[in-house]
């Protein structure tokens, strides 16, 4: 026999997710970038629905609430790629690079408050082929494939290039030759998910205790 949840449960469970999502936070800027995993983990409990479940948020009946976004827009006549979540950084002196979250650092222009389709199924990454991933894209794949929750047998081609070949496309070019800009490829996708992790505490901060 079931029984329905509390409102004063579901609102106990939503403060925990937040504790995990700003513990996940810290943690990875604290230098783990494998942390990334379970912020995109705690978003989905937060804000996924499928057929057989309800995320917390609409079960709490919060998914009509404004949503923190802080991408850059995509400008439809740029036929480069897009990164919208992330700024690129490099030492001139040591030539390291990296992919680094805005956080409330280098927020862009266009930094809005966005209804929940809009915002989850907005496009913040475009690579060179012109696959478009959006804030839903990252997040059930890094959860679902690769670790979060679950460690699929099976890659998407298209996330795989992205995480692990480069598909972004952008490099350096040195007197030591070429490599891909970042210490890793898969540094962008994380770095995107913690700037979404940023966003879904800003979005969350005056719901939860």
């Amino acid at each position: 026999m079931n029984t329905s949840r509390s409102l004063d449960n579901l609102n106990e469970l939503l403060t925990e997710q937040v504790a995990f999502l700003k513990a996940s936070c810290q943690s990875f800027d604290n230098g783990f970038g494998g942390e990334s995993k379970r912020i995109a983990t705690t978003v989905r409990v937060l804000v996924h629905d499928t057929n057989q479940s309800q995320s917390l948020l609409k079960q709490l009946n919060l998914k009509s609430i404004d949503f923190y976004n802080t991408s850059a827009k995509l400008d439809p006549k740029n036929f480069a790629t897009h990164m919208g979540l992330v700024f690129m950084r490099m030492e001139l002196l040591s030539g390291d690079s990296e992919y680094l979250p805005y956080l409330d650092d280098f927020l862009p222009d266009s930094m809005c408050l966005k209804k929940f389709d809009d915002w989850w199924l907005e496009p913040v990454i475009v690579d060179k082929n012109h696959n478009i991933f959006t804030r839903k894209d990252l997040i059930l794949a890094t959860s679902n494939k690769e670790g979060g929750a679950h460690v699929d047998p099976k890659l998407d081609i298209k996330f795989e290039n992205l995480l692990r070949n480069n598909s972004i496309n952008w490099y350096i070019h040195s007197d030591i030759g070429t490599e891909p800009f970042g210490k890793e490829n898969i540094q962008l996708v994380m770095a995107s998910i913690r700037q979404i992790g940023f966003e879904m505490l800003k979005t969350l901060e005056k719901y939860s205790k």
